[in-house]
């Protein structure tokens, strides 16, 4: 039970953080993430990178749970170099954000690793 109350509880949190998914709601997601940029659609900010590549938001590697805590104290995320290394760390760290939650195009799906 505890389980489901802290699986709804980071669903929540980061529908909260989103909101209706604005172009100001994804700029800020971008910058949240480290990914410095004049991006002016919302289709720009899916596809900013680091390094630029065709991947966009998919090259960045940030645990969602952490990145909520990093933007509540004002600080940027974690980030990991590769999805390998985010992989170890949310199951060593019990900080799994759940697949079924993830919206199809949404925020939540770019940031979405293959962790298990």
């Amino acid at each position: 039970m505890a389980r489901k109350k802290k699986t709804r509880a980071i669903v929540q949190e980061f529908d909260a953080y989103f909101g209706a998914g604005s172009l100001d709601d994804w700029q800020r997601l971008c910058r949240d993430v480290g990914l410095d940029g004049d991006y002016s659609s919302i289709a720009q900010c899916r596809k900013a990178s680091i390094p630029p590549t065709s991947y966009g938001l998919r090259t960045v590697h940030v645990n969602i749970h952490d990145l909520l805590d990093a933007v509540k104290q004002g600080r940027r995320p974690q980030r990991f170099r590769n999805a390998a290394e985010l992989a170890a760390y949310t199951v060593n760290n019990g900080k799994i954000y759940p697949k079924k939650h993830a919206k199809e195009m949404g925020p939540v799906k770019a940031l979405m690793r293959r962790i298990l």
